[in-house]
């Protein structure tokens, strides 16, 4: 009976033997073949980055100032930049395996040989990349090359750390196997001779992109379109999408760092996609990318262009102006419709020129000055400080000053007017009120009321029209200007404020300064009675604005002032700014702001390696970024600050007849005129606009007359040209006015 069942046992079990030896043999021999393609169809390629193409910056028409153009980029495995740069070596261990089977070298073969083939073929490689970069007459030599190529190591490298803090722990990032661009912006050309001339390096590829690509002649555009540069370690550190994989920074990708390309980062930037297939190329998960959506500017792009010219040629006459400013108005929204810098430069050509630029110490071409420069304003803010003392009663319509050249008849040596051109005198304005003060400038008259108003006033009233704040115009470079409000004083000066402060403040001159675009708008706020911030890139909704608490004959007699610094024969500007048009009137101020030379060069004495005394001289225009720039050029010397001096001025030379430098301005409004040729005052200006000569000497006989060539611009460009009376541009200007 027990062996019966221990024979029925077997029998069974050699039955399910046969039965898995059966279907073993069917599935690895008959269907060999079709499940190996099953297995093979289910591994899963690399996800592929589908890229998103950057949004366009337009201006108002429309008209494309900058976009992104198709393009290729060159980029290195990052194996291959941690074989060139780590310490350790590791990254040459691994990758010298790889580089075996890739050759297929012996196995006989030791480590130390592979790594050294490896290490001749990359050798090869830069060599070639070389022959490549001067047949391709790109602009970058193989030693920048491997400049950029040591960049992006370190910014992985600097990327890891970030993300390790960011997380708690150190661990590979995404960066570290993934190729980076070492050449981009190639074209179609130049990416068919890199195929040709560096095929056989595996770790080298050329991959589709897009370039950001400036319109033609985008010179006047540069400062304020702004530029992108890699994403470095701080913006992923701080990245507001990091918990998206679809948007959030990676190391290899470009970002807005400056002008709009900065403000706008989120509108013109995108979403990446990604594409997962199998092994046969078929689509396991697609994922669309989403295109930046593109920024339609308030600017009037070919009004800039002409200006940008027009001031030019006037920096370009005076041998001791480094550059100067531009902007422009729509006085009822305050959009800019011209926001102009000068010098500038090619920005397609940025990266090719930075370093001539970047020294250009005399000139500073990577300034923005619009925005980003401070200047003390001159007699642009006399307006505002006599509509101030009006408002707070220091001063009614009917008070007269006594101007005989001098604050004080007995010292002639401080507290004077404005000195006569071509004399050794003073201007002497005799008995006048407000509107004959702002007409002929009076210092005098000005001095007194500064001392009437007192310092705590004055600031009160440049706050009303937002002195010592931004501008709104959105941009990171926007510098907010100084307001010196006695609490100013205690933290920057630790002394309260004097009397003198006071007279200064009151003729725009010593720690008050502003800003081109704060003078454009202010020059608004004169021609409107309203503040508001003003506007490049529309928002969803205006800005908020305010009326002056200033009655309307207050206003009238600002205005009037104004009107007659340009159209009355006392006027400072009557001679040299001088605008005849039978629909509008030029109103302005001219100012003359004390100016002083600033540093162009740093003389370095320094300690070699070897104990030599040796000097070196750094093209920086402060103290902190030479020695910032010393530290890097010179790494491991040593230095003392304390013995770094300024080796040249700009401008290099003494003002002559031992006067100060001045910059020039003048900020001006055109005022519809009525039936009879005079001025319309119930009518609201349409336009305003504030031009800076910096270096340019008196503002009356320098910025007075660039400033009627830009009123006549502003007529011809913005009032009769067809395209703008269609459009409504500026939306306060219409051809019936």
């Amino acid at each position: 009976m027990f062996e019966r069942r221990v024979r029925v046992l077997l029998i069974l079990l050699c039955a399910v033997g046969a039965v898995l030896i059966a279907r073993l043999v069917q599935l690895q021999v008959v269907h060999a073949d079709y499940y190996i393609r099953q297995g093979e169809q289910a591994l899963i390629q690399t996800p592929v980055s589908l890229p998103f193409v950057r949004g366009s910056i337009t201006d108002r028409f429309g008209e494309v100032l900058v976009s992104d153009e198709p393009s290729w980029s060159l980029s290195l495995d990052y194996a291959t930049l941690a074989i060139l740069f780590e310490s350790d070596g590791s990254t040459l261990e691994r990758e010298a395996k790889r580089w075996r089977r890739i050759q297929r070298l012996p196995a006989t073969l030791d480590a130390a040989s592979v790594q050294f083939s490896l290490h001749a073929e990359i050798e090869k490689m830069w060599a070639d990349l070389g022959e490549f970069v001067t047949l391709a007459a790109l602009p970058i030599s193989p030693q920048q090359l491997l400049t950029r190529a040591r960049d992006a190591f370190e910014r992985v490298q600097n990327v890891r750390q970030a993300v390790a803090r960011r997380r708690g722990f150190d661990a590979p990032i995404a960066e570290e196997s993934k190729p980076h661009a070492l050449l981009t912006g190639l074209d179609a050309a130049q990416q068919i001779l890199a195929r040709e001339r560096l095929v056989g390096y595996p770790w080298l590829s050329i991959e589709p992109a897009s370039a950001r690509q400036f319109a033609e002649h985008a010179e006047p555009f540069a400062h304020l379109l702004g530029r992108l540069s890699r994403v470095d370690a701080a913006a992923i550190a701080s990245d507001p999408e990091a918990d998206d994989p679809f948007a959030e920074y990676q190391s290899d990708e470009r970002m807005g760092v400056a002008g709009v390309e900065f403000a706008a980062e989120r509108t013109l930037r995108g979403r990446r996609g990604r594409l997962v297939t199998d092994r046969e190329g078929h689509i396991l998960e697609q994922v669309d990318a989403e295109h930046g959506r593109d920024v339609r500017l308030t600017l009037h792009a070919p009004l800039q262009r002409r200006l940008y010219q027009l001031l030019a040629e006037v920096v370009e006459q005076h041998t001791d102006s480094s550059g100067g400013a531009i902007v422009v108005l729509d006085v009822r929204t305050r959009d800019v419709l011209a926001l102009v810098s000068y010098p500038s430069y090619d920005p397609n050509r940025f990266d090719e020129l930075y370093s001539i630029l970047r020294d250009d110490t005399d000139r500073l071409p990577l300034t923005f000055r619009a925005v980003g420069s401070r200047y003390a304003p001159g007699s642009t803010i006399k307006p505002l400080v006599a509509l101030g003392g009006l408002m707070q009663g220091k001063l009614t319509l009917d008070t007269r000053e006594e101007c005989t050249g001098y604050l004080f008849p007995e010292n002639h040596e401080a507290w004077r007017c404005w000195e006569v051109r071509g004399t050794s005198t003073r201007m002497a304005h005799g008995s006048i009120d407000v509107v004959e003060a702002l007409t002929g400038s009076c210092n005098i008259f000005m001095f007194r009321l500064g001392e009437r108003m007192g310092v705590d006033r004055l600031c009160s009233v440049f706050d009303m029209a937002g002195i010592g704040r931004g501008s709104g115009i959105g941009l990171r470079e926007d510098e907010e200007g100084i307001n010196p409000t006695p609490a100013w004083f205690e933290k920057h000066k630790q002394n309260p404020p004097t009397v003198g402060s006071s007279r200064q403040f009151a003729i725009g001159q010593s720690e008050v300064t502003v800003t081109p675009i704060q003078v454009a708008n202010l020059v608004a706020t004169y021609a409107s009675g309203r503040y508001r911030s003003v506007t490049l890139i529309p928002p969803d909704r205006p800005s908020p604005e305010w009326n002056l608490p200033a009655t309307t004959e207050q206003l009238l007699a600002l205005r009037r002032g104004i009107y007659g610094v340009v159209n009355d024969p006392k006027g400072t500007a009557y001679k040299y700014a001088r605008f005849i048009n039978d629909r509008f009137a030029l109103c302005g101020k001219t100012g003359s702001a004390t100016a002083y030379p600033w540093p162009t060069a740093y003389r370095f004495p320094y300690i070699d390696e070897n104990d030599d005394a040796k000097t070196a001289l750094i093209s920086e225009a402060s103290r902190q970024q030479a020695i910032q720039r010393f530290r890097r050029e010179y790494p491991g010397m040593r230095l003392d600050p304390d013995n770094v001096e300024v080796a040249r001025h700009w401008p290099a030379h003494k003002p002559q007849d031992d006067e100060k430098f001045s910059h020039a301005w003048f900020g001006g409004f055109l005022q519809p005129l009525d039936a009879a040729g005079h001025p319309n005052w119930t009518q609201e200006a349409p336009l305003a606009f504030a031009v800076l000569v910096e270096f340019g000497g008196s503002g009356s006989v320098t910025s007075g007359p660039l400033g009627a060539k830009i009123a006549a611009e502003l007529v011809e460009t913005l009032i009769s040209e067809p395209r703008a009376q269609a459009s409504g541009v500026p939306m306060s200007v219409h051809p019936s006015d």
